[in-house]
């Protein structure tokens, strides 16, 4: 099969390897329909994660059918469709039980290295799937692989961001942030009880998506003063939740100014490096800060494809173009590169 390593910074390409086979019982091995590139995955090819051996296989979010199926997999046969989980835990063990997830013993991340697993990439032919009845969920008649894509890493993760950030109805919610993660917490937070959102980019092309998905208001903030327009567009309130998925200097300072008093923020963004925060003016305001990632959890990841075929959701805006997997090194190296109108490529095979 093919699949697309990594050998060091800025050196990636399409290499030859063998099919995976089963490992475990509880293991199966999927056929890939479709695949994508994350900003965590730049993060990899920039140097920017430490301690990560090169030579690994990237990517961890990915769609398919169910190719070979080991003998104690319970909840999935032969030719289903599946999106698989960006991370792997049994969900049995005391670990799992108390929700400690990054301390069981099954615990890896697809397209990650061995530090996190030693897991095959998503963004190949072929993946072995690890405790699969926890790890899948299937795709129900009717969405496509486009809109199941979303659901492993950047539907779930936008949707802990707010989940974490307005944690009562009526909040007015500020996203910084219209990449993939950010307009997916944008298009979730009315299922969750937001009242109002607003967008902050400096891309014009992604807030007219964010607008597509659901936002009220966009600022961008190379024209406009956000403080200024948030506070006018919130009666001096200011915003009661916050998600950062940009994370980066300005939004950092940003977030005094536009929290309303006692505001939470989640911060989900990956930064490329080390961050100073204004913890004496977020201190001020009596704010409450989390940082994260996604909650891909299989009870969440059933519930968000139920809305997508339910039309409640609709994911898929966020990908601008459609590509062949033959072309992801070039794919890549666009979406590095921040490509004008790219927000996330979706990859077939």
């Amino acid at each position: 099969m093919w699949h697309l390593v990594l050998e060091g910074i800025n050196n990636f390409a399409l290499k030859e390897a063998p099919e995976p086979t089963l490992q475990s019982p509880t293991d199966v091995i999927v056929k890939v329909s479709a695949t994508t590139i994350c900003g965590s995955d730049v993060h990899f090819v920039l140097g920017e994660i430490e301690e990560t051996p090169w030579g690994f296989p990237l990517g961890h979010e990915c769609v398919g059918t169910i190719h070979q199926l080991g003998p104690d997999v319970r909840g999935f046969k032969l030719g289903d469709r599946v999106a698989v989980s960006p991370g792997v835990w049994c969900n049995q063990c005391d670990a799992c039980r108390g929700y400690k997830y990054q301390t069981c013993e099954s615990f890896g991340i697809f397209g990650s290295g061995k530090n996190l697993g030693d897991l095959g990439g998503a963004q190949a032919e072929f993946v072995r799937v690890p405790c699969a009845d926890n790890t899948l969920s299937l795709i129900p008649d009717g969405v496509s692989d486009a809109q199941a894509l979303t659901v492993g890493d950047m539907l779930c993760t936008g949707w802990t961001g707010v989940e974490r950030a307005a944690v009562g109805p009526g909040a007015t919610l500020l996203v910084f942030g219209a990449g993939p993660v950010g307009l997916c917490a944008l298009h979730s937070a009315r299922l969750q009880g937001v009242a109002k959102v607003i967008a902050v980019d400096v891309i014009s092309d992604r807030l007219e998506v964010a607008k597509a998905m659901g936002a009220d208001h966009v600022i961008n903030a190379s024209l406009e003063d956000v403080a200024e327009v948030v506070l006018e567009l919130t009666d001096g309130r200011g915003a009661e939740a916050i998600v950062d998925a940009a994370g980066v200097k300005s939004t950092f300072n940003a977030w005094a100014p536009v929290a309303a008093l006692n505001a939470r923020i989640s911060m989900v963004a990956i930064p490329s490096g080390p961050v100073e925060l204004p913890l004496a003016q977020l201190q001020m305001k009596g704010i409450t800060v989390w940082t994260g990632l996604a909650d891909p959890n299989r009870t969440r990841r059933d519930f968000l494809l139920q809305s997508i075929r339910d039309g409640t959701l609709e994911p898929s805006l966020i990908f601008t173009e459609t590509i062949s997997f033959k072309n992801i090194v070039t794919g890549l190296q666009e979406f590095i590169e921040r490509k004008p109108g790219l927000i996330k490529p979706l990859i077939v095979f």
